[in-house]
């Protein structure tokens, strides 16, 4: 386990005394290595109720979900985007439970397949961006707006062609490199590129890719 803020530290103490906690993981960026100075402590807690806790712990936010086993395993069911939570987890401590789900989890992302429906929407908008693109002529400062606004869409298309549910926005930034099919080497650092023209041409050619595996069938 990392070195956590003395705040952080405590925190998980106190989560061991707690009545009715059946185990802890550390989550978020400091589970996946990637934390710096002044990083939100994640924590995710089994236990028998609900609710969530955020709380300033000697300078740093420490953030507690907590959440029975059946609803945690409800959620997975639900929401593939809820995979995330568990699969860089930590576990601090398991009385029963925790590595279970940790397990659900794997296995909900590994058997993940990207519905037809979603593909067709995901192709639908961004065929429509592409066309938008095409229409702005030489408007450089609407071109700038479509391909900074729409950014999500063209990550969710990527993530959609690769069989993965799309992750929170920290998380994709974390995982990115996992990917195993990508548009070309090189396309995320170029579609948020300081240079608008190279920006620019990544969204068109992110669009292309996208919607050719998206539409292809057998994916």
């Amino acid at each position: 386990m990392p070195q956590l803020p003395p705040g952080a530290a405590r925190a998980i103490e106190e989560l061991r005394r707690m009545a009715g906690v059946r185990g802890a993981a550390l989550t978020g960026s400091w589970a996946g290595g990637c934390s710096t100075e002044g990083s939100d402590v994640d924590l995710l807690v089994l236990c028998d109720e609900n609710r969530f806790e955020a709380s300033l712990r000697q300078g740093v936010l420490v953030e507690i979900g907590y959440t029975t086993y059946g609803q945690a395993l409800e959620k997975l069911a639900r929401n593939p985007m809820e995979a995330y939570r568990w699969l860089e987890a930590e576990i601090l401590f398991d009385d029963g439970g925790m590595a279970e789900v940790i397990r659900a989890a794997r296995e909900a992302y590994e058997n993940y397949k990207t519905p037809e429906r979603e593909k067709r929407r995901l192709a639908h908008w961004l065929r429509s961006l592409e066309l938008k693109l095409g229409a702005v002529g030489g408007d450089a400062l609407k071109t700038r707006y479509l391909v900074s606004t729409n950014a999500w869409i063209l990550l969710e298309g990527v993530w959609a062609a690769n069989d993965c549910p799309m992750p929170p926005t920290a998380t994709a930034y974390r995982r990115y490199t996992q990917l195993e099919c990508v548009p070309f080497s090189g396309w995320f650092e170029e579609l948020f590129h300081e240079n608008d023209v190279r920006r620019i041409e990544a969204t068109g050619q992110i669009i292309a890719w996208a919607i050719a595996r998206l539409e292809k069938e057998d994916l």
